[in-house]
């Protein structure tokens, strides 16, 4: 009986079954006894059977000899006496065959076939003997001596068939004697065996479910609501495990509970930090608009009036060159120096207004985010414009600058939902600074044979493309990478970047579009960014808010 099927008995009734399932064990040890003694005293009789056959067998061969015996001497004596000894022992040797046939008739026919040969040969050799021919008279007796011969052999056959079969039902006797007594032997530790395992059975099918009980009401009491509880059956113990089963139900709901406030409360907590620096940034940005405002207004007036002075300039040295050629040599040279000198602070005033022009309209960019509309373009084709514009736009530049270009487009991208004009600016702005990476690396390298290459690849990624921008130039150190994006960070020298191209990059890609923008980069061979764009504008919305 299983431990399912105990579960569903009460206590009381599985002491009933195990004492039941004793006393049964009992009767049936008690009727298998009794059958192996039945059986052993069946095996016994028919051994005493045989001892029986074996020796009538041998009483009818002792028969037998007296009548070749006495049939021999009355062939030669010719005397009464010898006739009836013969005709004694032939009724005797008949009454042995006679309780012998039973046992095998077939063998018992074949010896009475021989000896009435042997009577028949003897009684003829005894007739030719009181006939005085005694030749005729040896030769029947010795044909009366072949039979004897055979029905000796019957009866020593029969004697050793006997006796084998009486050894082998001894034998088996013994041998069924010995297993009923290690077979009782084994049934009765059976017997105690069975008691023993119904009543640890029914033990632990009361023991085991109460442990269970004690171990899941101590989980419980430390809060581990995943505990198990035994199965609920139909005795007293069931009853305990439906009502600690319900306990739990209610601890997990409770929890349950519990972490759905909790995850709410962190939600809530997120969110409130997300608005806050939402509101951080919108304010840094309004800061950042406002001031960009008030500088560019002073600004505008600081470079108009240098290249104004610096016309002016121009005009007074034409105006007063007369004066100037009048005076001496070393007066105009005087005045020459200074002239020129001012002619150079104003132009570098210039320079630097122009400088300081370009970072405030990238701090007005970089605060007024993008507000272009979406719209249904081939990006490859983008791109394509926006690499020749760049190089084009570095060869107006720098008439020495020369480099490779490599594209890579992927034919098979269907149009993309972007805003063109934002990302043409991300990709000027990677384009530029490949070419300045391995511009720098050109001049600065110590092998005259090195050619600078930038290297365009897309690819169609399913729900997002992806654009890779390779150069072989100088690298970005590692301690730098992490950096990158940061508004004002460049790692240009001073007064050849702003530091802002990247960062509004960043927010274009990540904020407007919902894509990822990356970097890998080894000092001193490549540097390559990886912009993935989600395909439609839901896509991005998703991410964005994601």
């Amino acid at each position: 009986m299983t431990g399912s099927a105990m579960a569903g008995l009460t206590i009381r009734m599985r002491l009933i079954l195990l004492a039941s399932a004793g006393l049964l064990v009992l009767v049936a040890t008690n009727a298998y006894l009794t059958r192996a003694l039945s059986e052993n005293s069946a095996g016994m009789v028919k051994a005493a059977g045989l001892l029986a056959g074996i020796e009538q067998a041998d009483s009818a061969r002792i028969a037998f000899g007296e009548v070749r015996y006495w049939m021999t001497d009355l062939a030669v004596s010719q005397l009464t006496l010898s006739e009836r000894n013969a005709a004694a022992a032939r009724a005797r040797m008949e009454e042995h065959l006679a309780k012998l046939e039973p046992w095998n008739p077939e063998r018992i026919a074949a010896v009475r076939s021989e000896l009435g040969r042997y009577d028949d040969f003897a009684a003829k050799a005894v007739d030719e003997y009181t006939n005085d021919r005694r030749v005729i008279g040896n030769s029947l007796l010795a044909e009366a001596r072949r039979h004897s011969l055979a029905v000796d052999q019957l009866l020593a056959a029969i004697v050793t068939k006997l006796t084998g079969e009486a050894i082998a039902a001894r034998e088996r006797v013994v041998t069924e004697a010995a297993e009923a007594t290690r077979l009782s032997q084994i049934v009765v530790a059976a017997a105690v065996l069975i008691g023993l395992l119904l009543t640890l059975l029914v033990l632990r099918s009361i023991v085991v479910p109460l442990r269970r009980l004690v171990v899941a009401m101590d989980g419980l009491n430390a809060g581990n609501v995943d505990v198990p509880i035994p199965p609920a059956g139909a005795d007293e113990i069931g009853a305990v495990a439906r009502t600690l089963a319900k306990f739990r139900d209610t601890l997990v709901e409770q929890n349950r509970r519990e972490r759905e406030l909790r995850a709410a409360h962190e939600e809530l907590k997120a969110t409130q930090a997300s608005l806050i620096h939402a509101e951080k940034m919108a304010s840094l940005g309004q800061l950042t608009a406002g001031i960009a405002h008030e500088i560019k207004n002073p600004l505008n007036f600081v470079n108009n009036f240098a290249i104004l002075s610096v016309e002016l300039l121009d005009e007074l040295k034409q105006t007063a060159r007369p004066a100037i050629n009048a005076l001496g040599s070393d007066k105009r040279a005087e005045i020459d120096e200074v002239i020129d000198m001012l002619t150079g602070n104003l132009e570098k005033i210039a320079e630097h207004g122009r400088r300081a022009d370009g970072i405030v309209k990238s701090m007005l960019a970089h605060s007024r985010g993008g507000s272009g509309e979406r719209q249904s373009i081939d990006l490859n084709a983008l791109l394509d414009e926006a690499l020749n514009l760049a190089y084009h736009g570095a060869r107006a530049q720098d008439h020495d600058f020369n480099i490779t270009l490599e594209r890579e487009f992927d034919r098979s991208i269907v149009p993309v939902e972007v805003v063109p004009q934002d990302i043409s600016r991300v990709l000027l702005n990677l384009f530029g600074n490949g070419f300045y990476a391995a511009d720098k690396r050109r001049r600065e390298a110590a092998d005259a044979g090195f050619r600078p290459v930038l290297k365009v690849t897309t690819r169609d990624l399913g729900n997002e493309v992806e654009i890779r921008v390779r150069d072989n130039g100088t690298g970005i150190p590692p301690e730098f990478r992490d950096r990158l994006f940061e508004p004002f960070f460049t790692t240009k020298p001073t007064g050849e970047g702003t530091g802002l191209g990247l960062s509004i990059s960043y927010d274009i890609i990540t904020r407007q579009h919902g894509g990822t923008i990356t970097v890998d980069s080894v000092a001193g061979e490549f540097t390559e960014f990886t912009v993935r764009l989600p395909r439609s504008r839901q896509a991005a919305i998703a991410a964005t808010r994601a």
